[in-house]
Protein backbone atom coordinates (compact mmCIF):
# COMPACT_ATOMS: atom_id res chain seq x y z
CA UNK A 1 0.00 0.00 0.00
CA UNK A 2 2.87 2.37 0.83
CA UNK A 3 4.28 1.76 -2.65
CA UNK A 4 0.97 2.81 -4.24
CA UNK A 5 0.81 5.98 -2.17
CA UNK A 6 4.40 6.82 -3.07
CA UNK A 7 3.73 6.13 -6.75
CA UNK A 8 0.59 8.27 -6.67
CA UNK A 9 2.50 11.13 -4.96
CA UNK A 10 5.25 10.97 -7.60
CA UNK A 11 2.70 11.05 -10.43
CA UNK A 12 0.88 13.99 -8.88
CA UNK A 13 4.02 16.09 -8.42
CA UNK A 14 5.31 15.29 -11.90
CA UNK A 15 2.23 16.71 -13.62
CA UNK A 16 2.70 20.13 -15.13
CA UNK A 17 0.55 22.72 -13.46
CA UNK A 18 -1.27 24.89 -15.96
CA UNK A 19 0.38 28.27 -16.37
CA UNK A 20 -1.74 31.35 -16.47
CA UNK A 21 -1.12 33.98 -19.14
CA UNK A 22 0.10 37.26 -17.64
CA UNK A 23 -2.83 39.62 -17.21
CA UNK A 24 -0.75 42.72 -16.70
CA UNK A 25 -1.60 46.03 -15.11
CA UNK A 26 -2.52 49.53 -16.16
CA UNK A 27 -4.27 50.66 -19.30
CA UNK A 28 -3.78 52.36 -22.65
CA UNK A 29 -6.43 54.72 -23.99
CA UNK A 30 -5.85 53.49 -27.55
CA UNK A 31 -6.68 49.86 -26.69
CA UNK A 32 -8.97 49.04 -23.78
CA UNK A 33 -7.60 45.48 -23.59
CA UNK A 34 -3.89 46.38 -23.40
CA UNK A 35 -2.11 46.01 -20.06
CA UNK A 36 1.56 45.97 -19.10
CA UNK A 37 4.12 43.87 -17.24
CA UNK A 38 7.71 44.64 -16.22
CA UNK A 39 10.04 44.61 -19.19
CA UNK A 40 13.47 43.08 -19.82
CA UNK A 41 16.71 44.49 -18.46
CA UNK A 42 17.93 44.89 -22.06
CA UNK A 43 15.52 47.83 -22.36
CA UNK A 44 17.20 49.49 -19.38
CA UNK A 45 20.57 48.89 -21.03
CA UNK A 46 19.33 50.59 -24.23
CA UNK A 47 18.15 53.57 -22.17
CA UNK A 48 21.55 53.78 -20.42
CA UNK A 49 23.32 53.75 -23.81
CA UNK A 50 20.91 56.47 -24.99
CA UNK A 51 21.66 58.71 -21.97
CA UNK A 52 25.42 58.03 -22.14
CA UNK A 53 25.44 59.05 -25.82
CA UNK A 54 23.63 62.28 -24.89
CA UNK A 55 26.05 62.99 -22.02
CA UNK A 56 28.93 62.45 -24.46
CA UNK A 57 27.13 64.59 -27.06
CA UNK A 58 27.87 61.79 -29.52
CA UNK A 59 25.50 62.46 -32.42
CA UNK A 60 26.64 59.32 -34.28
CA UNK A 61 25.92 57.08 -31.27
CA UNK A 62 22.52 58.75 -30.78
CA UNK A 63 21.74 58.31 -34.48
CA UNK A 64 22.56 54.58 -34.19
CA UNK A 65 20.00 54.23 -31.35
CA UNK A 66 17.12 55.93 -33.22
CA UNK A 67 14.64 54.39 -35.62
CA UNK A 68 14.29 56.01 -39.04
CA UNK A 69 10.57 56.32 -38.19
CA UNK A 70 11.27 58.25 -34.97
CA UNK A 71 8.49 60.43 -33.56
CA UNK A 72 9.05 62.72 -30.57
CA UNK A 73 6.24 64.42 -28.66
CA UNK A 74 7.54 67.34 -26.57
CA UNK A 75 5.75 68.64 -23.48
CA UNK A 76 5.29 72.07 -25.09
CA UNK A 77 3.19 70.55 -27.88
CA UNK A 78 5.88 70.32 -30.56
CA UNK A 79 6.16 67.10 -32.55
CA UNK A 80 9.29 65.99 -34.37
CA UNK A 81 8.68 63.19 -36.85
CA UNK A 82 11.95 63.13 -38.73
CA UNK A 83 15.16 61.64 -37.37
CA UNK A 84 17.42 63.98 -39.38
CA UNK A 85 15.57 67.07 -38.13
CA UNK A 86 15.84 65.82 -34.55
CA UNK A 87 19.58 65.17 -34.84
CA UNK A 88 20.17 68.59 -36.41
CA UNK A 89 18.22 70.32 -33.62
CA UNK A 90 19.95 68.22 -30.97
CA UNK A 91 23.39 69.15 -32.29
CA UNK A 92 22.51 72.87 -32.12
CA UNK A 93 21.05 72.44 -28.62
CA UNK A 94 24.24 70.70 -27.46
CA UNK A 95 26.34 73.58 -28.80
CA UNK A 96 24.10 76.26 -27.24
CA UNK A 97 23.50 74.72 -23.80
CA UNK A 98 26.17 72.07 -23.08
CA UNK A 99 23.58 69.85 -21.33
CA UNK A 100 24.24 67.07 -18.87
CA UNK A 101 21.83 64.31 -17.89
CA UNK A 102 21.67 62.59 -14.52
CA UNK A 103 19.22 59.63 -14.58
CA UNK A 104 17.60 58.77 -11.26
CA UNK A 105 14.66 56.50 -12.04
CA UNK A 106 13.48 54.13 -14.74
CA UNK A 107 11.33 51.09 -15.36
CA UNK A 108 11.01 49.04 -18.53
CA UNK A 109 7.59 47.65 -19.39
CA UNK A 110 6.01 45.56 -22.15
CA UNK A 111 2.48 45.48 -23.53
CA UNK A 112 0.86 42.09 -22.84
CA UNK A 113 -1.21 42.04 -26.04
CA UNK A 114 0.88 43.99 -28.57
CA UNK A 115 4.30 43.24 -27.08
CA UNK A 116 5.46 46.84 -27.44
CA UNK A 117 8.60 47.49 -25.38
CA UNK A 118 8.89 50.74 -23.44
CA UNK A 119 10.82 52.38 -20.64
CA UNK A 120 9.63 55.24 -18.51
CA UNK A 121 12.59 57.01 -16.96
CA UNK A 122 13.48 60.31 -15.35
CA UNK A 123 16.63 62.35 -15.23
CA UNK A 124 17.83 65.78 -14.19
CA UNK A 125 18.87 67.92 -17.16
CA UNK A 126 21.31 70.74 -16.47
CA UNK A 127 21.86 73.32 -19.21
CA UNK A 128 24.14 76.37 -19.21
CA UNK A 129 23.52 79.45 -21.35
CA UNK A 130 25.69 82.56 -20.93
CA UNK A 131 26.99 81.19 -17.63
CA UNK A 132 23.48 80.70 -16.21
CA UNK A 133 22.69 77.15 -15.17
CA UNK A 134 19.13 75.84 -15.49
CA UNK A 135 17.82 72.61 -13.99
CA UNK A 136 14.95 70.68 -15.52
CA UNK A 137 13.32 67.51 -14.34
CA UNK A 138 12.74 65.42 -17.45
CA UNK A 139 10.75 62.23 -17.78
CA UNK A 140 10.88 60.21 -20.97
CA UNK A 141 8.55 57.49 -22.13
CA UNK A 142 10.52 55.72 -24.86
CA UNK A 143 9.22 52.96 -27.10
CA UNK A 144 11.90 50.66 -28.49
CA UNK A 145 11.20 48.76 -31.71
CA UNK A 146 13.82 46.25 -32.85
CA UNK A 147 16.29 47.74 -30.37
CA UNK A 148 15.86 51.34 -31.57
CA UNK A 149 13.98 54.27 -30.03
CA UNK A 150 10.92 54.70 -32.25
CA UNK A 151 8.76 57.00 -30.11
CA UNK A 152 9.73 59.39 -27.33
CA UNK A 153 7.27 61.30 -25.18
CA UNK A 154 8.96 64.08 -23.21
CA UNK A 155 7.66 65.63 -19.98
CA UNK A 156 9.61 68.57 -18.48
CA UNK A 157 9.36 70.84 -15.47
CA UNK A 158 11.73 73.47 -14.14
CA UNK A 159 13.41 72.32 -10.91
CA UNK A 160 16.12 73.32 -8.49
CA UNK A 161 19.50 71.58 -9.01
CA UNK A 162 19.09 69.72 -5.71
CA UNK A 163 15.70 68.20 -6.68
Amino acid sequence: MKKYILLFAILLTSCDAPTEEPKGFGFWGGDENETYVAGPSETTELYNQFIDAHNNQDIEAIDALLSDDLVIYHSDGRTVDDKATHLEGLKSWFEETNPSFNPYWGMPYVGVIKGETWIIAAHQTITTVDGVETSTGTMLDIQFTDGLASMIIVYDRQTQPSE
